[in-house]
């Protein structure tokens, strides 16, 4: 087990009442429990019971009067990642993916996946199926997009990222999705804190083998000890703050980041270049079902 800490701070100003959609609390799951928390709100706004949605991820709902609203968070966070050899990892054919997986194949309003097929199997369609085509996939966006975190927040899709080469680290994980998605590799984006660094971090996530293993294109964190937010298609569709279920357009500060993971964190039994998932196995009972049909 790893136990880290994050602190969130958000500041924004509010023309009129409005209610804010939060997703900014680190998420709860199998492999991710929370030990402590402290959520401040101000005097003049009214923080919702947090709702819990698919993959752990927590949502906040915050009522607030016009003017500036002030929001922070601290909490301890113990990671429990799964580590597995990559050579291990076969990609699934889509027959056989859990039910619940089958989204992730399709295209999003931020990835699109038709233009991108010629270029992944001209690229990558020769390659063995598995981990370390995903891996080579990443590191071929890392070795030709150019890291800008002055994009963070952009709304590119991964077309726009493919072609003018540059991005922040959503912009390389969703060209990554994408690419995968034309291989017919299940493919999603999550948000994560990591140490060292102020805001959201963006990583890809591709199933392979019998679960969701972590990969960052940008090649700037080790996948054991980022801290898990949220999870969607695109950007596109986890906006950290929204507005029912939109990108919140006011303006706002968001300060977001994990403390480096705390003495004793047994960081020697790490395996060296192990794949790592910090997502919990889907569902199988779909294919349980199919195979009782049979």
């Amino acid at each position: 087990m790893i136990r880290m800490g994050v602190n969130i701070s958000l500041s924004c100003n509010v023309g009129t009442p409005v209610e804010l959609e939060l997703r900014l609390l680190p998420a709860q799951t199998s492999q991710q429990r929370i030990g402590s928390e402290v959520l401040l709100v101000p005097a003049g706004a009214r923080a919702l019971p947090v709702r819990i949605g698919r993959h752990g991820q927590r949502l906040l709902d915050v009522q607030a009067a016009a003017g500036t609203l002030e929001i922070a968070c601290s909490a301890l966070v113990d990671l429990s990642p799964h580590f597995a050899d990559p050579a291990s990892l076969d990609e699934t054919s889509v027959t056989d993916l859990p039910f619940e997986v089958l989204p992730y194949l399709h295209e999003s309003p931020l990835c699109p996946t038709e233009a991108m097929t010629r270029l992944a199997y001209r690229t990558f369609g020769r390659m063995r199926p598995g981990y370390a085509r995903v891996d080579t996939l990443c590191a071929c966006v890392r070795d030709r997009t150019r890291f800008d975190p002055s994009l963070a927040g952009a709304p590119k899709s991964a077309l726009d990222t493919l072609l003018d080469k540059r991005g922040a680290s959503e912009h390389f994980a969703q060209l990554a999705i994408a690419l995968c998605r034309a291989l017919f590799i299940p493919a999603r984006l999550v948000s994560t804190a990591r140490p060292d660094d102020n805001g959201l971090h963006y990583c890809m996530e591709a199933y392979v083998g019998d679960r969701w293993f972590l990969f960052d294109p940008t090649g700037l964190a080790p996948a054991w000890n980022l801290i898990r937010i949220a999870t969607g298609r695109d950007s596109a569709d986890m906006p950290p703050v929204g507005l029912h279920g939109l990108s919140y357009h006011g303006g706002y500060r968001l300060t977001i980041t994990a403390l480096h993971a705390a003495r004793g964190a047994h960081e020697a039994t790490i395996p060296d270049g192990a794949a790592v998932s910090i997502a919990a196995p889907e569902r199988t009972d779909d294919r349980q079902d199919r195979a009782s049909a049979a």
